[in-house]
């Protein structure tokens, strides 16, 4: 469930509401994000397609993606993502801040600029790549769903790598290979800092087909 940052907002001194007005992030900051992961989605998922034709025995194959229906999902996934990529931010932006203020009760503006830059470069350390991770695991997953429905491929699949900490990760691992309906019955992420994907092994087409296969269309 998305935090509610303004109320915490809403809790502050006048002060402190004036710092995270400055730093806050906003529509704009939504639409800019969403245009990035979208390209990265993109990039992803055209990779994934490619890959795919490969495992099929049909690697000259390469995946386009046009501007149809798949991109405006894509499209729709990443402004969901970003909308929560901010609500975030917002909401932890204003625990900082309720965080200085009560070890620094006389902090300055000037303070707060300072913590508040060291707390936005330690948290994109690690966040920007969780985001990265999951932008990545996701668009591999629906262009897999997508090439098999598609192309009417069969065979089996692996959840990778295969070591994991949640149950449900390590369930499947457990189960080794699956049918590969079932396995992208299941696409991953799974979870927050979820390193898993299918690794799909799927059966061979004629190359004589492989002029025929769907690419992203």
């Amino acid at each position: 469930m998305p935090r509610n940052w303004q109320a915490m907002v809403d809790d502050l001194p006048d002060v402190q509401k004036l710092i995270h007005l400055s730093m806050r992030q906003d529509p704009y900051d939504v639409d800019r994000i969403r245009g990035e992961l979208l390209r990265q989605r993109r990039r992803y998922y055209e990779a994934e397609l490619t890959d795919q034709a490969r495992r099929v025995g049909c690697p000259g194959q390469v995946g386009r993606l046009g501007n149809g229906a798949i991109l405006s999902e894509l499209n729709e996934m990443s402004k969901q993502d970003a909308t929560s990529i901010v609500n975030t931010y917002n909401a932890d932006l204003a625990s900082a801040i309720s965080y200085i203020r009560a070890e620094v009760p006389t902090a300055n503006r000037y303070v707060y600029a300072k913590r508040l830059g060291v707390w936005e470069q330690s948290r994109a350390s690690w966040k920007d790549a969780q985001i990265a991770q999951y932008t990545q695991g996701s668009a591999r997953a629906k262009a897999q769903q997508d090439f098999r429905y598609n192309n009417n491929t069969f065979g089996m699949a692996v959840l990778e790598p295969t070591r994991a900490v949640c149950p449900i990760c390590q369930g499947w691992i457990d189960r080794g290979e699956v049918p590969l309906n079932v396995a992208l019955n299941h696409p991953g992420p799974f979870h927050p800092n979820c390193p898993h994907n299918w690794s799909v092994k799927p059966e061979k087409v004629a190359p004589d087909q492989c002029r025929y296969l769907w690419m992203g269309g």
